[in-house]
């Protein structure tokens, strides 16, 4: 079901003219944001373009403002990054006065070192202007959003960067039940806070040529089904173990972070996810392999 609120204001709408937000990732060619933002790490700068222009005389009609009353708009743009729907951390905010038909152009350079998980652009057109028209319904205090949008991309490698490695299994494993197994996720629930790259290891069986040279092209199905197959473990682990308290209290690079990530990202909240993990654990389990898909 579809959710609409109705703002107590006159808002905008055919006035505004956005143009999608561009990308640039280091010495990358620009191209537009998707849901997924490849080809990035925490040493690599990231660079976010967007042009916003607005009719004057289109925003007066749909305002309500009359044609010799003063209408100001500014734009304001916010970077945020972090887990969830709402950004743990806002790292970049600019705020610039669009002026009528001119298009406004806004640039923000973005520190790799500040983000983490995804990355959120929120785009909102505000009332700066102190001339009250005679509508009722007309925005009137200062600040009013009248315009917004938002978008999110994955940082690409957030969850393809988990630490890997590929060798037989049958030489490594050699007389052990999974032996033959594709793949072998290597972790412990006893230190939820410990940070997850180094308690954490995924090895792949080099012995299964196809599934390595499936992951090496990126095959979407692929690398899904494994990726899946690794939350899944790690969330249900961390749901019986009990981790509530840790997963209100986690750093984001810790292990309880990471796993309090992928279950948010799946399911409105933890709450929801044990219940259904508890009742239908096979819907729970195909709910995270659903998540899971780039």
């Amino acid at each position: 079901m579809t959710r609409r609120t109705a703002a107590p204001f006159h808002r905008l709408d055919a006035a505004v003219r956005a143009e999608p937000w561009m990308i640039t990732v280091g010495d990358s060619a620009q191209a537009p944001l998707q849901d997924v933002t490849r080809d990035w790490d925490y040493a690599t700068p990231v660079t976010v373009e967007r042009v916003i222009t607005i009719s004057k005389a289109e925003a007066a009609a749909e305002l309500g403002y009359g044609p010799t009353e003063a209408l100001r708009l500014d734009v304001i743009v916010e970077a945020g990054t972090g887990p969830g729907d709402l950004p743990r951390e806002i790292i970049v905010r600019d705020r610039a006065a669009l002026d009528d038909g001119s298009p406004c152009t806004i640039i923000l350079r973005l520190d790799p070192a500040r983000m983490s998980t995804q990355l959120t652009l929120r785009t909102s057109i505000i009332l700066a202007t102190g001339s009250p028209p005679a509508d009722p319904l007309a925005p009137r205090i200062l600040g009013a959003r009248l315009w917004d949008d938002r978008i999110s991309s994955r940082i690409e490698g957030d969850d393809l960067r988990f630490p890997m490695e590929i060798f037989s299994f049958s030489e490594a494993f050699a007389g052990r039940p999974h032996a033959a197994a594709p793949w072998l996720l290597s972790w412990s629930t006893d230190s939820p806070s410990r940070d997850f790259h180094g308690a954490a290891r995924l090895y792949v069986n080099a012995d299964e040529s196809v599934l390595v040279a499936r992951l090496k092209a990126e095959d979407e199905l692929t690398l899904q089904a494994l990726m899946g197959d690794v939350v899944s473990q790690m969330c249900e682990a961390a749901l019986v173990a009990g981790w509530d308290h840790d997963f209100s209290s986690a750093e984001p690079g810790s292990v309880a972070g990471r796993v309090s990530h992928w279950l948010e990202r799946a399911f409105s909240d933890v709450a929801v996810a044990r219940a259904l993990f508890e009742s239908r654990p096979g819907e729970f389990r195909s709910a995270i392999l659903a998540s899971a898909k780039l």
